[in-house]
């Protein structure tokens, strides 16, 4: 009787054993996973992407000095992108700033430095300016929560926070609206 104890104990120590080492081989694999869905799948210097609309016109079209892709979250972070935004194939916007971040292709951060100018010349002569700004490419809607500045040669504009919708060129300010306007500069 006391053999069969002996076994039984050395069963259940070699199946507790059995699985503490396959459980540990497989946290190995779940950690290696999430390590190459942290490294990027690939690299691409002087990048450059354009996007066209259903009826095939040219949509947007973006550069970079620089793209990295990475697979877990669908993201690239760009270097210095610079964005044309088009209606009906026609530029209508110019962005850029020190750098980028698509998420799934659907929506791009920006950070740095961020400006946008109207590139059609009925959009009137004017910049943009700030930190960071979230755009989201099928509405063609941007938003940001920082100091925003827009200055033209006879006024210049201070808010915090905006949301654009750029294919109707409206914006709402959300604070802190200031404005300035010189009718004798030229």
């Amino acid at each position: 009787m006391r053999k069969r104890y002996i076994v039984t104990i050395l069963t259940a120590l070699a199946m507790v054993a059995y699985l503490a080492l396959d459980d540990h081989q497989a946290s190995i694999e779940i950690v290696a996973q999430d390590l190459i869905d942290q490294e990027p799948d690939y690299i691409i210097e002087s990048f450059n992407a354009q996007s066209y609309g259903e009826g095939g016109e040219l949509s947007q079209q973006v550069t970079a000095h620089k793209a990295t892709h990475y697979p877990g979250d669908d993201s690239t972070i760009l270097e210095k992108p610079s964005m044309i935004l088009y209606e009906a194939g026609v530029p209508k916007w110019g962005v850029r700033s020190v750098s980028g971040r698509f998420l799934k292709q659907t929506s791009i951060t920006l950070a740095g430095g961020v400006i946008i100018v109207p590139l059609n010349p009925a959009g009137g002569d004017f910049s943009l300016t700030t930190d960071s700004l979230d755009i989201d490419l099928a509405s063609q809607m941007a938003d940001t929560d920082d100091d925003v500045v827009i200055e033209s040669d006879t006024s210049e504009l201070l808010a915090t926070g905006m949301t654009i919708l750029l294919d109707q060129q409206f914006v709402k300010f959300k604070s802190h609206v200031r404005g300035r306007h010189d009718p004798q500069a030229q």
